[in-house]
């Protein structure tokens, strides 16, 4: 007898369900501009890309630091620091595999700014790679100076800008261009 009340529970859900769905708010997810496109990707991705962005900022701020021709830095300063800079970039390089992998679920405009960021992350990758081996070679801040050591770190600077700004657009283009689409929507229903 205690199993019942369920069924007019049930009942009685089951007719007002159905009214609240036709009055109720209607959640429309984000439109995604391809029909490969999948939406948690394109959401997950809008989060590496400010990952991706951080990380940049913070790489660039850190080899901002280590002008060898403007201030003297004894060569252990700059090996610390450049091993912080490069554990940014070996985030960006993680969070871009991440999004290589998931390429085929992303937007076609996330989709162009990985293909324009992979070769300014494999640009930083091999300047660290130079750089480092300088600092080892020349465990001295004056000869240091007179190596390719400042210009790789220019490099990876510039290139962690790109990477920064390419970012910023694309994620500027896309905001406009959802914000087109919700006028035209709007007006679309208004004329009806």
């Amino acid at each position: 007898m205690k199993h019942t009340w369920n069924l007019p529970l049930a009942l009685f859900l089951g007719f007002i369900m159905p009214a609240g769905m036709l009055f109720g708010y209607k959640r429309t997810l984000p439109r995604v501009s391809s029909p490969t496109a999948n939406w948690a990707d394109t959401q997950e991705a809008g989060h590496l890309f400010r990952q991706i962005r951080d990380q940049a900022l913070k790489a660039q701020k850190t080899l901002g630091t280590l002008n060898v021709e403007g201030i003297y830095l004894n060569w252990q300063d700059q090996a610390q620091s450049l091993n912080i800079a490069r554990s940014y970039i070996n985030k960006i390089g993680a969070d871009l595999l991440r999004l290589k992998r998931m390429n085929k679920g992303l937007a076609p405009w996330q989709q162009r700014v990985v293909a324009q960021m992979t070769p300014a992350a494999h640009e930083m990758v091999y300047q660290m790679d130079q750089a480092v081996k300088e600092i080892n070679r020349h465990q001295n801040s004056v000869v240091l100076a007179m190596t390719p050591y400042p210009q790789n770190i220019n490099i990876i600077g510039q290139q962690a800008g790109r990477m920064v700004r390419t970012i910023q657009t694309y994620s500027q283009y896309a905001h406009a261009e959802e914000r087109l689409a919700a006028l035209q929507r709007k007006t679309a229903t208004s004329r009806s």
